[in-house]
């Protein structure tokens, strides 16, 4: 079993809120062998957040399936794995909506804004399983994003990894690096130095190699982004 470990305020903030209330029934219903700690509630979380962005265009398809477990498994292990897709299928069938605020607002509170990137990340990921970003999975994790605290710089700059890779579409380099097509060179290299630092995978510490697989994604997406407008600004 992975050992991952992300930072929070306090032990046992998963008590509280609308994540200790979920994980209080499942709890009741024995979906456990091993004692809940921060570490498995943050898990919870991502299952949680996962289920209503799969559901957020009407249909819940078997590649976002595929790829949620995929996840899981590379990452927890399959044992501990299989304890969460029995939840998973459970969380599927509920409408967790009017808690996505306060779950939101309770990871913003007690989680590093590292990890709350990933969680963005990781929920595009789910969305593009299917190679297709449906309108209202982003507009769903565009609302995660903003409960949480993600500046839209952000947003739109892990958005934009997950664009079609098109050479003639500059504007998704600029948009990775958070600028516009106007940016001077000078902006572009400033640009370029801050997003490095912010995703480099050295800003996640304690956490599992699937987890710091998806920050060096974001880091080598910002790499190329520079490069790419370097050799369009000097052909």
């Amino acid at each position: 079993m992975s050992n991952v470990k992300w930072i929070s305020a306090a032990a046992g903030w998963f008590f509280a809120g609308p994540i200790g209330g979920i994980i209080g029934y499942y709890i009741g219903k024995n979906f456990f062998n091993s004692k809940v700690d921060n570490k498995t509630a943050f898990e919870i979380s991502l299952l949680i957040l996962s289920s209503i962005v799969i559901k957020a265009d009407g249909k819940v398809l078997t590649s976002e399936l595929d790829y949620v477990k995929k996840f899981f498994i590379n990452t927890f292990g399959p044992k501990k794995s299989n304890e969460y897709f029995r939840m998973f299928n459970n969380l599927k069938k509920q409408d967790l909506n009017s808690k996505l605020r306060k779950i939101c607002i309770q990871l913003k509170s007690n989680i590093n804004h590292s990890s709350r990137l990933e969680i963005i990340h990781f929920l595009f990921g789910v969305s593009y399983a299917d190679n297709e970003i449906h309108l209202k999975e982003v507009e769903i994790i565009k609302k995660i994003a903003n409960y949480m605290n993600i500046n839209p710089y952000d947003f739109e700059s892990i958005q934009s990894m997950f664009l079609a890779n098109e050479n003639s579409n500059s504007e998704k380099w600029y948009k990775i690096l958070g600028l516009t097509k106007d940016a001077t060179d000078s902006e572009v290299k400033k640009a370029y130095r801050k997003m490095a630092v912010k995703y480099h995978p050295d800003k996640l510490i304690g956490v599992s190699e699937d987890i710091k697989k998806l920050a060096e994604k974001k880091f080598l997406a910002v790499k190329e982004a520079y490069e790419q407008i370097k050799r369009k600004n000097s052909g």
